[in-house]
């Protein structure tokens, strides 16, 4: 009976340490994201894989980065810039924009844990630069792009890589003042009132557009602006362009209901 009973005892206290060793065998290595070789820390949320795409939170990214990253609660849009490059996307759609260019992604940016998550590849395509992936370590490669020279080769580059483009900063400028640009809309039946206000670089020639049409809007003498439009229902985004001695400033916003 006594060898029954200690048989018994010792049987319950392996189980614990087995099903805890074969949980821990089976935990997936965590995903790691280096720039130029050095890591990058996330503080709360870690990348994920999802739909077989790995996810990073875009805010510890971009800052390494040297962006600058906005939220937009109201929209669920993030906003980021650097120099003249300015790239929004909005939470759930599997597009972002970059200097009024349309970026398709693998899959839409997303939240968790209240951390906004991209995939990886939005790096490469939206911010520039050159991303690998090691299999080996579980690890996210991102580095600076190559100069133009040591991408000269006689090879097809491939997907995640482009050749340096040409510096076009010359004509780019900070024309618009991005903070205080604000597009409110008001809904009567199918009617949309549509307004927009900010702040340009007094003596711009400013225009305006909302889809596939444009307007030229005054701009007053300390460079304040007032748009007001009325069309179809529906709109929800517009682009704002000013020109001032051959230089240009693009900005994409959002309209916020206001009904």
């Amino acid at each position: 009976m006594l060898k029954k009973l200690a048989s018994l005892v010792l049987t319950i206290a392996l189980v614990p340490a087995a099903a805890f060793s074969a949980s821990a065998a089976a935990a997936p290595a965590a995903i790691k994201v280096e720039y130029n070789q050095k890591a990058i820390a996330f503080p709360d949320q870690k990348p994920v894989i999802r739909e077989s795409r790995t996810l990073v939170p875009i805010r510890p990214i971009a800052e390494t980065l040297g962006f600058d990253v906005e939220w937009n609660e109201q929209t669920r849009t993030v906003t980021i810039n650097k120099g003249t490059n300015n790239v929004r996307l909005v939470v759930t759609q599997k597009i972002a924009r970059k200097n009024g260019q349309t970026i398709n992604l693998d899959v839409p940016a997303q939240i968790i844990n209240q951390r906004t998550m991209v995939p990886v590849r939005f790096i490469a395509e939206a911010l520039d630069y050159k991303v690998d992936w090691n299999q080996a370590s579980q690890t996210v490669l991102i580095s600076d792009m190559p100069s133009a020279e040591n991408t000269a080769t006689t090879e097809t580059p491939k997907d995640n890589t482009t050749v340096q483009k040409p510096d076009t900063s010359a004509n780019e400028a900070k024309l618009i003042d991005r903070s205080t640009v604000k597009g409110k809309t008001f809904a009567i039946a199918t009617i949309g009132l549509y307004r927009v206000s900010g702040q340009v670089e007094p003596g711009s020639d400013l225009v305006i557009t909302l889809e596939d049409k444009s307007f030229e809007v005054e701009v007053n003498s300390d460079g304040t602006f007032e748009f007001n439009h009325d069309t179809y229902d529906g709109i929800r985004t517009f682009t704002l362009k000013a020109e001032k001695d051959g230089k240009q400033d693009v900005y994409e916003g959002e309209f916020v209901s206001n009904n």
